[in-house]
């Protein structure tokens, strides 16, 4: 079977692909709901809950084991699927394979942390590797769905980058890796107890520089998001500036900037809301939001939709 670009591919594929995006946004959302609402050992074994197939009837077993149903009968298929449909009829596609062997490798690798995390108490190390495959994931499917809708990369500075907007590649994959050392940044806060510490903001009791151990925790976050978070909206407005983007980057652009807003105000709202659940479930949700935006706009920067696929094998 002959591929010309990306429109060559199975719609069925690409669909998929998109659909697992959103499977695993919904999972780690989930998995947000589980950290603020402390239910990580509403069931306390694994892969049981509680010794049994179902949970018991109390919220945070229900909450633990909702997210375990959805990681093991939704997103694990998914991702299991596109492996497997990858290696049969895309194998000669790099930009195919790599991915979607990358996201099987991890969400056996999140399972795995998953389980170990529960059996060992929810030890910080392992909660802050739980998240960082996660994320990692995510950013795998992404690439694998644009890369199916869009056509293979291009390691080099796209045609359309002119001028000062030619920083904006390289600016665009430094900032990411910037978004994800700050959602580890907001993960060693909840691990190490230091959400609550600070009940003001933007200062923490009137202190930029506080005293105690757990507000200078939270603080440090607080600047980590503050410098990280400058970066990448001087990052993302050459996304939009100027007008030799293609509209797709424009719009990328612009979204992950008002998701960014959003992030600062929903954090900022946790505090002044006296820490609700449903705030801080948001502001984690708008993190991996942010995330999946930065890691779109990238990989849509340095796709090249003219560029003809290799061609792909029978299944």
């Amino acid at each position: 079977m002959e591929l010309g670009n990306s429109g060559g591919f199975h719609s069925w594929f690409r669909g998929v692909a998109a659909f697992t995006v959103l499977a695993t946004f919904a999972l780690v959302i989930l998995g947000g709901v589980v950290r603020v609402t402390e239910s990580g050992l509403g069931c306390p074994d694994w892969p049981a809950c509680d010794g049994g197939i179902f949970p018991p009837l109390e919220t945070e077993a229900i909450i633990e084991y909702s997210h375990r149903i959805t990681a093991s009968f939704v997103v694990g298929p998914l991702i299991l699927f596109l492996f497997v449909a990858a290696w049969m009829r895309y194998r000669q596609e790099r930009w195919i394979v790599i991915p979607a062997t990358l996201a099987f490798v991890l969400v056996i690798a999140q399972a795995l942390l998953g389980g170990a995390t529960v059996l060992t108490d929810l030890p910080g190390a392992m909660v802050m590797a739980h998240l960082a495959v996660g994320e990692a994931l995510v950013a795998c499917l992404v690439v694998l769905a644009v890369v199916a809708y869009r056509g293979p990369l291009m390691l080099g500075i796209p045609d359309w980058a002119v001028g000062k907007t030619r920083r904006f590649p390289t600016l665009a994959v430094i900032a990411g890796v910037g978004i994800f050392l700050l959602l580890l940044s907001g993960s060693y806060v909840t691990i190490t107890g230091s959400t609550g510490a600070c009940f003001e903001w933007p200062l923490c009791q009137g202190e930029a520089f506080p005293d105690t151990r757990l507000q200078l925790i939270h603080m440090f976050h607080r600047y980590v998001a503050g410098i990280v978070g400058l970066f990448v909206l001087y990052s993302l407005h050459l996304g939009f500036r100027g007008r030799t983007q293609p509209t797709e980057i424009r719009i990328f652009s612009m979204v992950a900037v008002a998701l960014i807003v959003a992030q600062v105000l929903a954090g900022a709202g946790a505090v002044w809301s006296d820490f609700s659940q449903d705030l801080r479930a948001l502001h984690l949700a708008l993190a991996t939001a942010v995330w999946i935006a930065a890691s779109g706009l990238i990989v849509l920067t340095f796709s090249n939709p003219g560029a003809r696929w290799s061609g792909a094998t029978h299944g």
